[in-house]
């Protein structure tokens, strides 16, 4: 990182980010060019779910190509007067896993209900875990960075 002094490796500032943040970018290797999408996610310890169909190019790509990288970013504050921006983010990267085991899906989807605060029923009914694909991102690296006003 260019600017060392914007650097941020403590645990608690990553699990800020993550708390704070609204939605995870996940960048998936294509053929040609990365393939990037917005996701709604939840994490637990070192590991990130998403849901998604059941089948689709996501899906397709992490069959192909496991690994992934994503990013968050969390209070964002654009000051136009001096054309910056402050925020704190987190990059990372890891290995995508396709979740086949429905008690795990389930908690994956109570996960992200929770977080979002859906109105979805909880426990996660099995019609839902049947018709929802869940993707378990397993972290291997993380990188803060912030960027605040003095």
């Amino acid at each position: 990182m260019r600017l060392k002094k914007r650097e941020c490796d403590d645990p608690s500032f990553f699990d800020e980010v993550f708390s704070k943040a609204q939605e995870l970018f996940l960048a998936l290797n294509s053929e040609d060019f990365p393939y990037l999408i917005p996701l709604n996610f939840s994490r637990s310890g070192s590991s990130i779910y998403v849901h998604c169909a059941l089948e689709g190019r996501k899906l397709d790509l992490i069959r192909r190509d496991d690994r992934v990288s994503f990013s968050l970013i969390a209070d964002v504050e654009i000051d136009l007067p001096k054309a910056t921006t402050y925020y704190k983010s987190v990059c990372g990267t890891g290995r995508a896993v396709i979740v086949e085991d429905p008690a795990e899906k389930g908690l994956a989807l109570d996960s992200i209900a929770e977080r979002y605060n859906a109105l979805c029923p909880r426990p996660a009914p099995q019609r839902n875990i049947e018709r929802v694909g869940i993707i378990r991102i397993d972290i291997l690296s993380l990188t803060g960075k912030r960027a605040l006003p003095k």
